[in-house]
């Protein structure tokens, strides 16, 4: 307080020294312009009000990272399961209906319910106590022919489907203006998408494909992030569904910047959705290639998800050119060169140990790949509902949930087209030592294991158990899986060592 009266006492010795010396040298007399006490207070108070500006603009200029750090952090609260996640969809009665009309009208015209028309909807996020809206963005159905379906029940209420939520989505506006812009150039927890999936195989533990996904990462195997969530269908401000979800990561060109570049850049390399049937056979129709066109459904076997004005596919091509060649040496060096071998052969080990019948090895479904800049291809595991002992069994390639399958003679259909990646693979000894070393060690260093499960469940009970019912008897799958690996790998070395 006493450093405030001093300088107001200087202030005010400078003024009367500078009017008395303008009153001598002028003609007009400036004492009737003394500007009173209030003036001066004012103008100290503009003058803060200045410099507050200056240190707002140098803030904003820090503003994009700021920005991006707040996104970064918004990303990993989102798959962090020890926060409780809601999310609160809200749909107009004339959006709503016009979703089901969307799929309706898609399945009189191609057999199915795969439209992939956007619709609006609000989406209100909460975090534990943190509460953030976001208006207009995109929603859709997700799923193949088999799991889609309408999101309306025969009471009329709407009920669970995967969707997706897309938040870049620009509807009908006009390109260039500044709603287009603005949506278009949208990221909301560092994403621009979320994949949704309702617990359509009925897995009691609510857990499996998050515990699926968790193995994959820890083992170094590159795959989405996953979390649990609440998620509440609103319709012209009524609740009509509450349920319980897992949400995940989609894959895009966010996915791979995120995930398979070690330093990110605006140009990433051609990431692929493989459809059923996609096994890597040597490509000599090229038609089976190309970038999806659901509008038409146009869904090719191996369908482009980035570069898609780029319709060169050589590098995919070749790839199964050398996939499949005859020459051993020729294969090996191909592969070593083109291929992350080592991370394929640790997910094949995990998918053993997950029991998915549903993958590439077991269905030649249910897989992603990125080929880089180096024309080096990285497999990328998908879809884990059916696994751990949920979801389909397999009938009839396999046993009891792939308990009853050998490590090696894995459950194979009649109308399977054939497995090259895993074939072609373990025509070499080497390979399949790794891949049996990768079994053991997943299961030795408590990786795989009965415990590493139930920690994950437990997080998600204490959170979720009070509003859905949840339960876990996983011991004995993963028990019954662990003896019977156990086995065939001691089998193996024992024939190997003979």
């Amino acid at each position: 307080m006493v450093g405030l009266v001093v300088r107001r006492i200087v202030i005010f010795l400078f003024l009367g020294i500078t009017l008395i010396t303008l009153e001598i040298t002028t003609e007009e007399s400036l004492l009737s312009n003394l500007p009173s006490y209030e003036d001066v207070l004012a103008s100290l108070q503009e003058k803060r009000e200045q410099e507050q500006k200056i240190i707002d603009e140098i803030n904003n200029t820090d503003g994009v990272i700021s920005e991006r750090e707040f996104q970064e952090q918004e990303y990993e609260k989102l798959f962090d399961h020890s926060v409780r996640h809601t999310f609160v969809i809200e749909f107009t009665r004339s959006e709503f209906n016009g979703l089901i009309d969307d799929m309706e009208s898609y399945n009189e015209m191609f057999g199915s319910y795969k439209s992939n028309n956007y619709r609006r909807v609000d989406v209100t996020y909460i975090a534990d106590e943190e509460v953030q809206t976001f208006r207009e963005v995109g929603f859709r159905s997700k799923g193949n022919v088999y799991s889609r379906r309408l999101p309306i029940a025969d009471n009329g209420k709407a009920r669970e489907i995967h969707f997706m939520l897309k938040f870049n989505e620009t509807f009908d506006y006009f390109e260039g203006s500044p709603t287009y812009q603005e949506l278009k150039t949208r990221e909301v927890f560092n994403l621009e998408q979320l994949l949704f999936k309702w617990n359509n195989q009925f897995d009691a533990s609510y857990s499996n494909e998050i515990y699926s996904y968790e193995m994959f990462q820890k083992i170094g195997v590159v795959v989405p992030e996953a979390s649990y969530t609440e998620v509440r269908i609103v319709i012209d401000g009524v609740v009509e569904m509450v349920s319980f979800y897992n949400v995940f990561e989609q894959y895009d060109e966010e996915f791979v910047r995120k995930h398979l570049q070690e330093v990110p850049t605006k140009e990433v390399g051609d990431l692929y959705k493989a459809a059923w049937s996609a096994n890597f056979d040597v490509i000599t129709d090229p038609s089976i290639i190309g970038v999806r066109d659901w509008e038409n459904n146009y869904r090719p076997l191996y369908g482009k998800e980035t570069n898609q004005d780029d319709i060169n596919y050589d590098n995919l091509i070749e790839f199964t050119y050398g996939l499949n060649l005859y020459d051993l040496e020729q294969r090996k060096a191909f592969l070593e060169t083109h291929f992350n071998i080592d991370s394929f052969l640790r997910a094949t080990a995990m998918n053993v140990l997950l029991g998915n019948p549903d993958d590439y090895r077991g269905n030649t479904n249910n897989f992603y790949f990125y080929i880089d800049e180096n024309d080096y291809l990285t497999f990328i595991p998908f879809d884990y509902d059916n696994s751990m002992g949920a979801g389909w069994n397999g009938f009839p390639a396999f046993i009891d949930f792939t308990l009853g399958n050998d490590i090696y003679e894995w459950g194979t259909f009649d109308f399977s087209p054939g497995i090259p990646l895993i074939d072609n693979i373990f025509d070499y000894e080497e390979y399949k030592i790794i891949y049996e070393n990768y079994l053991m060690e997943f299961i030795n260093d408590g990786t795989y294991s009965v415990e590493s499960y139930n920690e994950l469940y437990d997080v998600a009970y204490r959170l979720y158990g009070d509003l859905f019912q949840m339960s876990n008897n996983k011991d004995i799958f993963i028990n019954a899986k662990i003896d019977k690996v156990t086995s065939d790998v001691a089998y193996y070395r024992s024939l190997r060592n003979n």
